[in-house]
């Protein structure tokens, strides 16, 4: 909600900044988001008076006003029909910027008009976007001196407040004033008007016929009538400007008004649109149907309550009011309605309709049922104000029962226990009197105190003690020190194993990302395949959205939509992991694991660094897992071929550990990143941190340094592009030989020139004997023999 501060100080005398301010609310509970400058969307207007006004020659619906701005007279030329002597306008000089609708600012030039020069404009409240009138412009206060800046007139600072449900007590600016008051100690200033009504009986204008007294325990209507329709005066549209609200008319404007300044929701009908000019306050019936404000035809809920003429529905009861009985530019009588409703009916039928307003929020949350004839009171004297008119003589208020305030005993012992405070009796006395709450004391230990009818929020003693923090404040409670107790059951090892390779992927410069659990079932078909079937997906029963139906059966599909996300705003070059939970069903049971997955997509390099071309491969994210998992004193790693659907069909392998398949990695299926449109190439790992958890070594033990040389061998051949590396280095490993220590890949080469279904692969051999150097010769012994047997093994298999 906006308050502006001009608008709050008019209630609560207060001398602090606006900072200091929205301290206070903030530690009362008010949630100040932010503290606003409300500047118009114009620049370089100021305030002119029209001294003389002269026709055009050359068109007649055009004049030629003369205006001046205290120090000069200048002369434009306006279409206007309401321009005339002695008014003073909102005058945009040559140089004036205004920002339309759309976005776009145009500045103001001279110009000629059917052969006269114009040296500005003269402007309307639409053009300078204080309200929807168009027709004429604008006109000022005669009060404002000539050369004030408008924008600067305008202006004024706004507390962005944000409240919770239980706050509807604040949703107003009184009700903020009111807890600014009751916190500084300072005396709230009720807005002071009075209603003058006319001779006829509003009886014989009106009546009303509550039939679900239920979901509307009170309502209160007055009639005027002979209103004159035109734009509101500046002040009005200015405030409402402040809290986001655009100038209608008057009638319309007032409503608004009443509705930011007291909380309570009050509707204007047009009187003569009213059939039988009775109201009857009814449940919708099955499958009735309704043109609300917004010209959209709503299909209304069975039992959602309505406002109703003698044979039709006018308005959706706290919520929107009807195309078929607005207030508009031909309205001369209006009836004002002003109800109390129930929350949860409102609640219910404003999102079955999925339809919210600034009148639905209020009532939601709860409002006033005393203060429904005082805000009615209030909007009418101020629309015989503002738009004249003559008032019927009374109030037509249906009630189904008094409202009273609810007693509570609150015991002045428990205050201090529950906040640990040692409160004297004067304090809280202070404190309920601050509140505007009515309360006696017994001289022993308890308050009876009277909640207001507006703190639907407190119910029970608990609820006092709470007010009592609040307004005595959370900074001055004393805070004790906790007692340590430690819990003597263990973290779990896969939560503390989930920790570890946290450190290790963050250790190995990825960003953290964490994705909803939920997906949609788009994304989760892209999954099935991966040894996921439909059978085995876990469904929500009922979901709040469809894009959040499905439990995922991997963390792929989040990390895809947030890839697409921050390609889809510019950033290209993302290296992150996520570890989280995945779900499915296995033989009718609900099973839940811990991985971890890696995504890598853009370059792998700054620009500047390298010239070439250094996107992401599947060596990147090949060497990664290698360095998470042998730092897990982890040695036997293999990488054999895999077959999934989600990844591309060349550039993919399961990830085998001590024999044992805890993952897969490899490049997105060129398909999906064409179905999410996503330029690039991303790489993708996912490891089951159960599986994994289970291939632990125990600690690394320490092995000396080699006391005497080894010897290097290279070897190159040609091999099917198809073939993986890793077969061709377990046929070497599969021949015996006590002087081979490891086996390295040094390029992997392809070229037209050996044929493109071919690849050359260098391997480089290490040789070592651990108890005397090694000799030339028996190396080129156990080399050859190794090549030797490894090519028959590889005729074998091919």
């Amino acid at each position: 909600m906006k308050v502006p501060l001009s608008w709050l100080k008019e209630y609560v005398t207060i001398k602090a900044s606006s900072p200091e301010i929205a301290d206070i609310l903030t530690m009362t509970g008010l949630e100040v988001d932010a503290i606003e400058k409300y500047h118009p969307p114009f620049s370089g207007i100021v305030v002119g008076t029209v001294t003389d006004v002269e026709p055009h020659p050359n068109a007649d619906k055009l004049c030629i006003p003369t205006v001046s701005d205290g120090t000069e007279s200048t002369q434009v030329v306006c279409g206007a029909t309401n321009c005339r002597k002695g008014l003073k306008v909102a005058f945009a000089k040559t140089g004036a910027s205004i920002q339309e609708a759309d976005g776009t600012t145009f500045k103001i030039k001279k110009s000629k008009l059917r052969g006269v020069e114009s040296c500005g404009m003269l402007c309307s409240g639409k053009e300078l976007q204080l309200s929807d009138d168009g027709d004429g412009i604008i006109e000022l206060p005669n009060d404002i001196p000539d050369g004030t800046d408008l924008a600067e007139y305008l202006s004024d600072t706004v507390l962005d407040i944000s409240l919770t449900p239980n706050l509807g007590h604040c949703t107003s600016i009184i009700g903020v004033a009111r807890e600014l008051a009751a916190i500084s100690g300072k005396t709230l200033k009720y807005p002071s008007f009075s209603v003058k009504e006319g001779t006829e009986d509003i009886e014989n204008t009106a009546t009303v016929s509550v039939e679900n007294t239920e979901l509307c325990p009170r309502y209160s209507c007055r009639v005027i009538k002979n209103v004159k329709i035109s734009q509101s005066p500046l002040w009005l549209q200015r405030k409402l400007a402040h809290c986001g609200i655009r100038s209608i008319n008057n009638i319309v404007d007032a409503t608004n008004y009443v509705l930011i300044e007291y909380g309570h929701p009050i509707h204007a009908f047009d009187y003569d649109k009213i059939e039988g000019h009775k109201i009857v306050v009814r449940s919708a019936a099955r499958d009735e149907k309704f043109i609300t404000l917004d010209n959209v035809e709503r299909n209304l809920p069975n039992g959602s309550l309505l406002i109703c003429d003698n044979e039709k529905p006018i308005a959706i009861a706290g919520i929107m009011g009807g195309k078929n009985s607005e207030v508009g530019n031909a309205t001369t009588n209006v009836l004002l309605e002003s109800a109390y409703f129930d929350p949860s009916s409102i609640r219910r039928t404003s999102k079955s309709l999925a339809l919210q307003t600034e009148a639905s929020r209020r009532f939601e949350r709860g409002t006033d049922p005393n203060n429904a004839p005082i805000a009615l009171d209030r909007l009418s004297a101020m629309i015989t104000e503002l738009a004249g008119g003559e008032m019927a003589k009374g109030i037509i208020d249906i009630k189904d029962k008094p409202f009273k305030e609810r007693n509570i005993l609150c015991r002045f012992s428990r205050i201090n226990k529950i906040l640990g405070t040692q409160l004297a009796v004067n304090e809280i006395y202070t404190i309920f009197t601050n509140l505007g709450f009515a309360f006696t004391w017994d001289n022993s230990d308890t308050f009876d105190v009277s909640v207001p009818t507006y703190r639907n929020d407190i119910t029970g003693e608990i609820d006092l003690i709470e007010e009592v923090a609040r307004i005595y404040g959370y900074n001055n409670i004393p805070k004790s020190s906790a007692l340590f107790s430690s819990s003597k059951i263990p973290d779990a090892p896969i939560f503390l194993f989930e920790r570890t390779i946290r450190e290790k992927l963050l250790a190995e410069g990825l960003q953290e990302f964490i994705s909803c659990d939920l997906i949609s079932p788009a994304l989760a078909e892209i999954m099935e395949g991966n040894g996921i079937t439909a059978e085995s997906v876990v469904k929500v029963i009922n979901p709040t959205s469809v894009e959040q139906s499905i439990l995922r059966t991997s963390l792929l599909g989040g990390l895809l939509q947030l890839i697409k996300h921050n390609l889809d705003h510019g950033t290209k070059d993302i290296s992150g992991f996520e570890i989280g939970r995945i779900h499915f069903k296995d033989n009718g049971l609900y099973c839940e694991q811990s991985c971890a997955s890696i995504v890598l997509t853009g370059k792998t390099h700054p620009y500047h660094l390298e010239d070439a071309d250094t996107s992401v491969d599947f060596f990147d994210i090949k060497g990664i897992v290698e360095n998470i998992i042998s730092s897990l004193n982890i040695r036997d790693i293999t990488f054999p071929a895999s077959n999934l659907t989600t990844l591309h069909p060349g550039r993919q392998a399961s990830i085998i550990v001590n024999g044992v398949d805890v993952g897969i990695l490899g490049e997105i299926h060129p398909g999906i990143q064409s179905k999410l449109d996503m330029p690039q190439r991303v790489m993708f790992a996912e490891i089951n941190l159960h599986n994994l958890f289970t291939t632990q070594q125990g600690t690394p033990q320490m092995s000396p340094i080699p006391a005497f040389p080894g010897s290097e061998r290279d070897w190159t051949l040609t091999i099917g592009k198809d073939v993986p590396v890793q077969d061709i280095i377990d046929a070497i490993t599969a021949v015996p030989s006590k002087l081979l220590k490891t086996i390295s890949l040094i390029t992997v080469y392809q070229s037209d020139k050996i044929g493109n279904d071919n690849k050359n692969i260098t391997l480089r051999l290490l040789y070592r004997n651990d108890s005397k150097t090694i000799s030339s010769k028996a190396v080129d012994y156990d080399h050859n023999k190794i090549i030797e047997e490894t090519l028959k093994s590889l005729k074998k298999r091919m």
